[in-house]
């Protein structure tokens, strides 16, 4: 097999090679090869813009190396993607990944040196990095050590595709150079090349260079009215916008690493690797499953009869009371059995999402001083690929969603968390969820939702 003849040439004493399968199913794992600290190699075949299920490699760099990077000990990761395929029979190319430890030429810059990238950059990178490279880094270095979040910028190259460089503070995000991945292969591209770097000021840059997958190039061009389809094609490519063109992917792309870089990794992660969730979608998911472990009101009316009828004076119904409240606190809902639900009710996450963005999403349909702002805002948040494919449809209103909820589920119990989330739509105020730039979700509500007999005292908001 060509992989394998490829692999075993990397596979020296300091190397560890992974080999793929051409069924794409378990890894075949190189006999006697060494794990060594300083280097790591990691190799497989698959086709282009496709991914195999279980793909653990970038999941394995991310744990094992990149997300405990700091200044003393860090990694950096080359990764790339053959041209041709591996084999006549086989429509695949081969997916190399490069993992070394940094060779700095200042570990511990002071002053001005800081922000020097011949200085804090590494020595293998310095060698081969072109001027423009440098350039371009040390922009986005000088950015993300005046700032928090990420920065993200992006320009096309001369062959048509993308490079989007994406620069943070070491240790800011855990998982993000896998949710990347994930991100990019939701909108059905895929990476020529893959670069992370590692700087001594504690700034990490990941470079990608883009370009659509050929099925989604085949749908691009086939035009919005067109029947073609591919049973590989993303979901939101070939369900929402057949027609979708690199830039707006690009620009997408762009928008929702913002949210992976808050929250890189949920238990939702597999419905959106899947095309089940949008990315949205499952960070909404998320956001309603801790709501409902907080919020639900889990002790019910039958509780509030019972606490009227036994004497507050009393201190053994006091007592009970107090038992009771805590355990139904504890064991109604747990957080295990409110994912389990949320799980299984896909489709009411969609719509109850769609109903959260349609209220929240900027709209540029209010008085004119509201529309210019509106306008501006738009510009710098552009309307997501998957907002786009609920704007064909009117969403659920309140009473609507109740009345679905009602039908869909099963139980009272599944019912509850459901309503849940549509408690946390009508009572968010205020949400930086649609925000280019963000390193954490924020939601001012109305405290509204609050059970008065678990909080007798209602704060003036949250």
């Amino acid at each position: 097999m060509v992989v394998h003849a490829a692999c075993a040439h990397l596979a020296t004493p300091a190397f560890l090679c992974v080999i793929q399968s051409q069924s794409l199913s378990a890894p075949i794992i190189c006999p006697n090869r060494l794990h060594v600290a300083t280097n790591s190699t990691f190799c497989l075949s698959l086709p282009i813009g496709l991914r195999p299920r279980p793909f653990i490699f970038p999941g394995r760099i991310d744990a094992e190396y990149l997300d405990i990077s700091v200044p003393q000990k860090a990694y950096r990761v080359e990764s790339y993607r053959s041209r041709g395929k591996v084999s006549k029979s086989l429509d695949a190319s081969l997916r190399t990944y490069f993992v070394n430890a940094c060779d700095f030429v200042n570990p511990t810059p002071e002053g001005d040196a800081v922000n020097d990238i011949a200085q804090v950059s590494d020595r293998t990178f310095l060698a081969k990095a072109t001027p423009h490279v440098l350039d371009l880094y040390g922009g986005v270095i000088a950015k993300v050590l005046c700032r928090s979040g990420p920065v993200i910028v992006s320009d096309e190259l001369p062959n048509g595709g993308y490079r989007l460089v994406i620069g943070y503070r070491q240790r800011s995000t855990q998982g993000f150079y896998s949710a990347m991945s994930d991100l990019y292969h939701y909108y059905s591209m895929y990476s020529s090349r893959k670069y992370v770097e590692q700087f001594s000021n504690g700034v990490t840059i990941i470079s990608l260079y883009l370009d659509l997958a050929k099925h989604a190039k085949k749908l691009t061009h086939s035009g919005a009215g067109s029947s073609t389809t591919s049973s590989n094609a993303s979901p939101v490519l070939s369900a929402a916008i057949p027609h979708a063109s690199i830039d707006e992917c690009v620009a997408q792309i762009k928008k929702e690493a913002s949210l992976l870089f808050c929250i890189p990794n949920t238990p939702f992660q597999t419905l959106f690797k899947t095309g089940e969730l949008s990315v949205q979608e499952a960070v909404y998911a998320n956001v309603g499953w801790i709501f409902a472990q907080h919020f639900l009101n889990r002790l019910g009316s039958e509780y509030a009869t019972l606490a009227e009828i036994l004497d507050p004076n009393d201190a053994t119904d006091v007592e009970v009371l107090a038992k009771l409240k805590k355990r139904l606190r504890q064991e109604t809902f747990t957080r295990e059995l409110v994912l389990d639900i949320l799980l299984r009710h896909r489709e009411l996450i969609k719509d109850l999402y769609a109903h959260f963005a349609h209220v929240h999403y900027v709209s540029a349909d209010s008085g004119s001083a509201v529309s210019k702002v509106a306008d501006r805002l738009k510009a710098d948040l552009h309307v997501s690929l998957s907002m786009t494919r609920l704007q064909d449809q009117e969403p659920l209103s309140s009473d609507e969603l109740r009345l679905k909820i009602t039908r869909v589920t099963t139980n009272d119990h599944d019912a509850m968390v459901m309503r849940a989330l549509l408690d946390f739509n009508e009572h968010v105020l205020k949400t930086n969820f649609y925000q280019p730039t963000k390193v954490a979700l924020s939601f001012r509500m109305d405290p509204g939702f609050l059970p008065a007999i678990e909080y007798p005292t209602k704060p003036y908001g949250l």
